[in-house]
């Protein structure tokens, strides 16, 4: 089996969305399955920008679309021109959307794929699903939303769009979703949430694909890390919309009424407003930045907490499934969701008993849920939280497993 994906986000820049790419390849070629990948530079924040193990195995399948920026004139008309050839779109990032739709014409010239995977964190790979599926009618293209599209995301991540932007947008979101063969989503939350703007998908090919984990012959397990006060982690960057106010709150009434043996470490870069937050509520000894590391190194240094930290934005539902709940069901230690209290990962944590859910709209809650864990801690049972068999649903086999009935 061959497939060609295309995907904006993916090795060697690792950050998120490129992660969960790169580890979904790894997993399908140590399958057997054969995986060329069209990419582009990443120029965002990123953890990592060269190619290093486990990953050099993928290196020489990747192909990378750059281009020179050019003139002011040569851009204008570079983008008109690229825009009229992918069908009239003249969306960000339609300069690259026609280069990779090229590259993919010559790899389909040479190569026999069996299916064509597009997948996010950007919507414009996407379209160059659409042109190729226009082209080549008989191969599969199997499209995947890890996030909601363009004109659909929820508050507070909402774009907001003129009328006129939002129709526009809806209409391509619209075109894509009916002309892929099968829609994936990552969480059953997501793919609802999509039907409710575009309720010809429940009539259409979907199927839930959730996020992969790292394979096993390269994840080292740990023992069970012990320490004299309950350590935290909460891995990844804490934006405006994962507001850490309230837990902050409820952590600083718990050290005044004597439960002070924690500590929370934030795994990322450094974020000015949290750390303000830290000083003005006073949990500088209780609350610590400890940078950035590459994936691999992250994986095992999580492994040397008591508990894990996911903080979601204060949504209605939780839509959302954060790339990082699969590292932490990995590493199979408890989990705190500080979450919506309809969602993925309340869903995900309830079923398989794999931690505690706090509501993240009430600090009460989020007090309760972190007292409750500390006084585990103090009498030995902590570890009772935890579920070896939450991350079966995300493992390589299952997920490629997936695929290959899809496919």
């Amino acid at each position: 089996m061959r497939l060609l994906m295309i995907a904006t986000g993916y090795l060697p820049y690792l950050f998120s969305e490129n992660l969960c790419n790169g580890k979904l390849v790894f997993a399908l070629k140590e399958s057997g399955i054969d995986v060329d990948v069209i990419s582009r530079v990443d120029n965002g924040p990123t953890y990592q920008t060269e190619w290093q193990e486990p990953w050099i195995p993928l290196k020489d399948s990747s192909y990378v679309i750059s281009y020179p920026a050019g003139s002011t004139i040569g851009r204008i008309y570079d983008t008109l021109r690229s825009g009229i050839v992918m069908d009239w779109n003249f969306i960000n990032g339609i300069r690259w959307a026609r280069r990779a739709c090229e590259k993919a014409t010559e790899l389909l010239s040479t190569n026999q794929y069996d299916a064509i995977l597009t997948r996010s964190p950007n919507d414009i790979a996407h379209l160059v699903g659409y042109m190729l599926k226009k082209k080549h009618p008989g191969i599969k293209w199997i499209a995947n939303w890890n996030d909601p599209a363009g004109p659909i995301w929820p508050e507070p991540y909402k774009h907001v769009l003129s009328p006129k932007k939002q129709r526009r947008e809806e209409t391509f979101t619209t075109k894509l979703l009916r002309a892929a063969d099968i829609n994936t989503f990552p969480s059953d939350s997501l793919r609802n949430h999509f039907i409710s703007f575009f309720p010809f998908l429940s009539v259409k090919a979907t199927a839930v694909v959730p996020h992969i984990g790292m394979s096993r012959n390269v994840f080292n397990k740990k023992p069970s890390a012990r320490h004299a006060k309950l350590m935290l982690c909460h891995s990844g960057n804490l934006s405006k919309e994962r507001n850490p106010e309230l837990t902050f709150r409820a952590m600083k009434e718990l050290v005044a009424e004597g439960y002070t043996d924690f500590c929370l470490d934030i795994m990322g870069r450094e974020n000015p407003e949290v750390s303000r937050l830290v000083k003005e509520y006073g949990l500088g000894e209780y609350v610590r930045h400890i940078g950035s590391f590459g994936y691999m190194e992250a994986l095992d240094r999580l492994q040397d907490y008591d508990v894990l930290v996911l903080l979601e934005a204060i949504l209605e539902k939780g839509i959302f499934f954060a790339s990082k709940f699969t590292d932490y069901a990995q590493t199979g230690l408890p989990i705190l969701a500080i979450s919506p209290k309809q969602g993925f990962a309340h869903d995900m944590i309830e079923k398989y008993k794999a931690g505690i859910v706090a509501d993240n709209t009430d600090y009460h809650s989020i007090k309760s849920s972190l007292k409750k864990l500390i006084e585990y801690f103090r009498n030995g049972t902590i570890f009772e939280y935890t579920s070896k068999s939450l991350f079966e649903e995300f493992s390589p086999e299952n997920v490629v497993k997936i695929y290959k009935g899809l496919i």
